[in-house]
């Protein structure tokens, strides 16, 4: 088999992997939202909402992470990518997360922002993109390093 047959076929087993992970998240969310509206318990829907996007994120990391095992090497951190880039998408995509799991007590900073885009009336979109990326980030800020 030739290096594009091989590709190809790497390719459409990532397409159906990450296709099966969206429908059943999806299919997962909506049932998670049809049983809030009967119960009147939102919260459950939400965290599901608010942690679905980070692991979407490092589901989308699969390609680059059988990358980097495939290397050989010492596995390495990059430490500075995930504290610069990771950790502050990574607050943003889990405010919602540490608010409706009721885990901190106190208002978090930059909350009022998140739930203005966030909240009952608002979009997802911020939470959505920033669990994305965050995820993303995260599981791709491993490499290998040849010594």
């Amino acid at each position: 088999m030739n290096l594009s047959l091989k590709r190809a076929i790497r390719y459409l087993i990532f397409l159906v992997v990450l296709s099966g992970v969206l429908l059943i998240g999806l299919k997962y969310q909506q049932h998670l939202f049809k049983l809030s509206r009967e119960t009147y318990e939102i919260k459950g829907y939400l965290l599901f909402e608010s942690s679905f996007p980070i692991f979407l994120g490092m589901v989308l990391a699969i390609p680059r992470i059988l990358q980097i095992f495939s290397k050989k090497g010492h596995l390495k951190v990059n430490w500075l990518r995930i504290v610069i880039l990771g950790l502050p998408f990574l607050y943003f995509a889990i405010i919602p997360i540490l608010y409706f799991s009721e885990a901190v007590k106190i208002d978090l900073p930059l909350s009022k922002l998140v739930f203005g885009y966030f909240g009952v009336n608002g979009s997802t979109t911020l939470n959505t993109i920033t669990g994305v990326i965050a995820g993303y980030i995260i599981v791709t800020s491993f490499y290998k390093r040849a010594d």
